[in-house]
C-alpha cells in the first residue's frame, strides 16, 4: 500500500493542516509504510523525506494542477491511496478524477468548520463537484463532521471522524503557585479574522485596572491594524505581540491563562497543547472547538466570541481566582490525554487500512 498526500504546503511552520501532514508522514514511514507527499507551495526549509515541493508562491497558480497531473500519471498505481488536504489541492485532485488521471482511491481531510465558499452559490457549486470524486472524507471533529453535512448534505454516508492530536511532552500536572503579581494570559494563533483579537482587544477596555498581561504568539496579516487598536485601546502596557515563538513550552508554562477566543475553529491544538500544560481555558462556545475543550467538570469558561462583554466577564473571573485556575488545569491536564497524537496515528492507519482492502 502506497500513500500519497497532496498539499498546499507541508511545512511545519504554517497552521494545523500542515503540521498534520508532516507527522502523519513521518509516523507511517516509520512504521513501515509507503507515504510520500506532494506540496504546491515553496519551502526552503524543507527536510522532510520522500517529499516533493513543487515551489510556487500561491496553491492558486495553474501550474500547480499541471505538476500534480504529472506527479499522478508518474507515482501513483491504481490500488495506492491519494490523501488530499486543503483548497485548491483538493479541487485539482477532483478535476484530475474526473478526466481519468487519478486511478487510485481519492480521500480528503476537511479541517475547518469554515471557509469562504460557504454560504455562497458558487461556493456550493464548487464543494458539491469536488466532494462528489472523493471516495471518502476524514473530518478532524464531529463540529466539522456536522457542518460539512449542513454545507454539503450529500457527503453523510462516506465522511468519517478522526480527531486530531498533538504530542503531549508534560507527563506530570503543572501545580502553579497562587501570587499576588500580574497574572498572564497567553494565545498562540494567527493574526487573522478567524482568531477575533480585535474583537478581543475591545473586550479588554472593560478589564483595564486588572493586573494582567495578554501574550499573542504569531504572526499573521493583520498584526498593524491590531497593533494600532492595541495603542487606541489604551492597552499597550498589557498586551504584546511575540511574532512566531518555538519552541513554544515555555510559554505555556509561565502563563496562568490560556485564552482562544476564534470565531471559527475546526479542532483548536493551541488549546490541547495548553490544556497539557495544566491552563484553565477561556474558549469559545463554537463547534470543533468546544467538543474539545468541554469537561464535566469544567476545565474551561466558554464564550461567545462576538460578544465582548462575554470574553471580558470570563477573563476577569478566572483572573480573580486562583482557586478556579487551580482546578480547572488540574481538569484541563487530564482531558488533554484523550488527544495523545498516538492515538490520532493509529486510527489513521486502521482507516488506511480499511480502505486498502475495499
Amino acid at each position: 500500500m502506497k500513500i500519497h498526500m497532496i498539499t498546499n504546503s507541508f511545512s511545519n511552520k504554517l497552521g494545523g493542516a500542515e503540521r498534520l501532514v508532516n507527522l502523519l508522514h513521518c509516523h507511517l514511514r516509520e512504521n513501515d509504510m509507503h507515504s510520500f507527499v506532494l506540496g504546491i507551495l515553496i519551502d526552503n526549509d524543507n527536510t522532510l523525506p520522500d517529499s516533493t515541493s513543487i515551489g510556487l508562491n500561491t496553491p492558486y497558480d495553474i501550474r500547480a494542477f499541471f505538476s500534480i497531473k504529472r506527479y499522478c500519471k508518474n507515482n501513483i498505481d491504481t490500488n495506492d491511496i491519494i490523501h488530499v488536504h486543503l483548497f485548491p489541492a483538493n479541487l485539482y485532485c477532483a478535476i484530475l478524477k474526473r478526466i481519468g488521471y487519478i486511478k487510485g482511491k481519492l480521500i480528503t481531510t476537511e479541517h475547518s468548520t469554515y471557509n469562504r465558499r460557504r454560504n455562497k452559490i458558487w461556493g456550493k457549486l464548487i464543494d458539491n463537484f469536488i466532494y462528489n470524486y472523493y471516495d471518502h472524507i476524514i473530518a478532524i471533529s464531529e463540529g466539522v463532521k456536522r457542518n460539512l453535512i449542513e454545507w454539503i448534505p450529500n457527503v453523510t454516508k462516506k465522511i468519517s471522524v478522526i480527531s486530531n492530536g498533538c504530542h503531549m511532552p508534560l507527563k506530570n500536572p503543572i501545580i502553579r503557585s497562587a501570587k499576588k503579581g500580574t497574572i498572564t494570559i497567553l494565545s498562540i494563533g494567527s493574526l487573522s479574522e478567524q482568531k477575533n483579537y480585535a474583537n478581543t482587544l475591545y473586550s479588554l477596555r472593560e478589564i483595564n485596572k486588572l493586573d494582567f498581561r495578554w501574550l499573542i504568539a504569531g504572526e499573521g496579516p493583520l498584526k498593524d491594524k491590531l497593533i494600532k487598536k492595541r495603542d487606541s485601546f489604551n492597552l499597550k502596557g498589557k498586551v504584546e505581540f511575540l511574532g512566531r515563538v518555538d519552541p513554544i513550552l515555555p510559554l505555556l508554562k509561565d502563563a496562568d491563562i490560556f485564552l482562544m477566543a476564534s470565531k471559527w475553529e475546526g479542532f483548536g491544538l493551541a488549546a490541547v497543547e495548553a490544556m497539557n500544560a495544566s491552563l484553565p481555558l477561556v474558549a469559545s462556545d463554537i463547534p470543533g472547538l468546544s467538543e474539545v475543550v468541554k469537561t464535566n467538570p469544567p476545565c474551561a469558561l466558554l464564550i461567545d466570541p462576538l460578544i465582548p462583554d462575554s470574553i471580558a466577564s470570563n477573563i476577569k473571573r478566572l483572573i480573580n481566582s486562583y482557586d478556579l485556575r487551580l482546578q480547572f488545569g488540574k481538569r484541563a491536564f487530564e482531558h488533554a490525554k484523550r488527544f495523545e497524537i498516538n492515538i490520532m496515528f493509529n486510527n489513521y492507519i486502521n482507516f488506511y487500512k480499511m480502505i486498502d482492502k475495499k
